[in-house]
């Protein structure tokens, strides 16, 4: 094996981890890009508008069974196993989706594909916290959300480049196989890495568990900084073992002790519901035909301002790098509450009265509203609920990733028809919810950052500017599937 350590051995998780996830933004945005390509509508046989929504939606279907599959299975397996595990199964989706020969084939492909997608998004971002020592929770889920976008930046930008250079079958086909090229790097690259220490100290293996994070800090195993982790991790195993019981219904839903767990599941869900109502998907899964149909440009010029609106999404990525920790939720998601709700007006507006100035006008609201989305609601509802969420509610979540995947299933499915038919009063919906979530964010949703574990949701907490001490592997290493 090669002893990469310190620096070089994050770089490297960094790499091969990052590629997983990856694939997420990449699938989401591979068929954005195809959805008006004329020779892949006939390979799947022309099929109506609803058909076509269902059959992208179905991507999402297959997330859910992915996000299930690492529930149950997940910790038994290890985290570089699980990875390794959905990795394969996304080549295998791949394959069949870039040798399509019909919808029922191309829908297989997408569901299994899925699959191995959502095994990856509920094991890679687990794998990276338990593998760094980052104090900047904030900053790292940030890191790991720009990732996705940028695979959706690359989704886009090849199947223009497909479109403009090359004929037949190879156009769409090359960048549906592609996604295999992410998948088979993260499953060469895992094997030379290490398992996660808090993995492995949670089944026994202690003492592969420290050399392994002798390894992750380049330090000695009798290293003040190696023995703190290592207590760290003893003390939060002994609070999963004192919090072992299974929760009930009656305890989840209808307890009114001080920790207020059905408030804090109900900011979760909600939080994720007005994540995906503000139209983000419409433009992720559709924004070819968005500005086709919508904004009036030609099938070539809409596939080419299609990669650049995603370029802006993925600039907007940056901002909560370094500014969530330093703002605090709460500010992030006002601001970008505010600009989305100015930029989908705009948009609405440009649309509805449909002239050239119009027009432009809704072109640049579009990527005013990427970039407004990207650097606010895109990362801070996946960092805020398992931050507000009791160790023995941590299982919940993927109840909460199920309730998001049918929110993405319901947007994906109804968008292409609701265009056809309603126009740009469609639009009008997602301003309404984007509005209602400005009071909802001020008034509900207390500030946590720089909280050691779940903060108090009492009225004083939203406005204190105290950080706690945070030892992330505490907190990161938890056990989480």
């Amino acid at each position: 094996m090669l002893k990469l350590e310190g620096r070089s051995l994050q770089t490297a998780i960094a790499v091969s981890a990052g590629s997983a996830y990856l694939l997420f933004g990449y699938d989401q945005g591979v068929l954005g890009g195809l959805v008006s390509y004329p020779g892949f509508l006939s390979a799947i046989g022309n099929p109506s508008s609803g058909y076509l929504g269902t059959i992208v939606a179905l991507f999402n279907i297959g997330c859910l069974c992915g996000c299930v599959i690492s529930a149950f299975f997940g910790n038994r397996l290890g985290r570089k196993n699980a990875i390794i595990l959905g990795c394969a199964v996304m080549v295998i989706g791949g394959t069949i989706q870039a040798s399509t020969y019909g919808p029922g084939q191309l829908i297989a492909g997408r569901i299994i594909s899925g699959i191995g997608n959502g095994m990856n998004t509920s094991t890679v971002p687990v794998y990276i916290s338990e593998t760094s020592r980052s104090t900047k929770r904030g900053r790292s889920l940030a890191i790991q959300m720009s990732i996705v976008i940028f695979g959706t930046v690359v989704a886009y930008w090849l199947d223009y480049g497909m479109i403009r250079s090359q004929t037949g079958g190879v156009v769409w086909r090359f960048p549906l196989a592609f996604q295999n090229f992410f998948a088979l790097l993260t499953i060469i690259t895992m094997p030379i890495l290490p398992e996660s220490p808090r993995w492995l100290y949670s089944h026994g293996r202690q003492k592969e568990a420290i050399d392994e994070l002798s390894r992750l800090f380049a330090l000695p195993i009798d290293h003040p900084n190696v023995q703190t982790v290592v207590a760290e991790m003893e003390e939060a195993l002994a609070l999963e073992h004192n919090n072992h019981k299974a929760p009930t219904f009656r305890g989840i839903f209808l307890e009114k002790s001080e920790i207020k767990n059905p408030r804090r599941l109900a900011l979760c869900f909600l939080l994720q519901f007005f994540q995906q109502f503000t139209g983000i998907n419409v433009i992720a899964f559709y924004v070819t035909i968005v500005l086709e149909s919508n904004v009036g440009l030609t099938r070539e010029m809409s596939s080419l301002v299609a990669g650049f609106i995603q370029i802006s999404f993925w600039f907007g990525t940056f901002p909560p790098i370094f500014l969530m920790d330093r703002l605090g939720r709460r500010k992030v998601l006002m601001l970008g509450s505010t600009m989305l709700l100015l930029a989908m007006t705009l948009f609405t507006v440009g649309i509805a009265v449909k002239t050239t100035a119009s027009s432009r006008l809704a072109l640049g609201a579009l990527i005013i509203y990427e970039v407004s989305f990207g650097m606010s609601w895109n990362s801070v509802p996946w960092l805020y609920a398992p931050e507000i969420t009791p160790l023995n509610l941590r299982h919940v979540r993927c109840r909460r990733r199920m309730f998001l995947g049918m929110a993405i299933h319901v947007i994906a499915q109804m968008t292409p028809p609701a265009i056809a038919n309603t126009g740009w009063k469609i639009y009008i919906l997602f301003c309404v919810f984007i509005a209602l979530s400005i009071p909802f964010v001020y008034f509900f949703i207390p500030e946590v950052r720089g909280a050691l574990n779940f903060p108090p949701l009492d009225s004083s907490y939203p406005r204190s500017r105290e950080h706690v001490p945070d030892h992330s592997l505490l907190i990161d290493c938890r056990k989480d599937t």
